[in-house]
């Protein structure tokens, strides 16, 4: 019993880590894109233009509903930004 426990607990942490390493990915490209730049503008798939704070929010949140994330620099009202995308793994963009 316990050994059928413990596999259980290893198959969680093993998807929790891959969710975890989504986001960290995701926040990586955001960080590389942005970079020392401050008011940077972030739109989102709906079409929401937000900060970067929230950005990370949004990104990690959707890692944890099991997304698979893209960040891109792209154009944000005028201005250069960040665009960001999810969508579940076999969808296409």
């Amino acid at each position: 019993m316990l050994e059928i426990d413990l596999k259980i607990i290893n198959r969680l942490d093993s998807a929790n880590s891959e969710l975890e390493e989504r986001w960290i990915d995701a926040w990586n490209d955001l960080f590389d894109i942005v970079g020392e730049r401050y008011q940077v503008s972030c739109l989102l798939p709906d079409g929401s233009v937000v900060d970067i704070e929230t950005c990370k929010g949004w990104l990690q949140e959707s890692a944890y509903q099991d997304y698979c994330l893209k960040v891109e620099e792209g154009w944000v009202r005028g201005k250069r930004g960040v665009v960001v995308f999810r969508f579940k793994e076999g969808e296409s963009l």
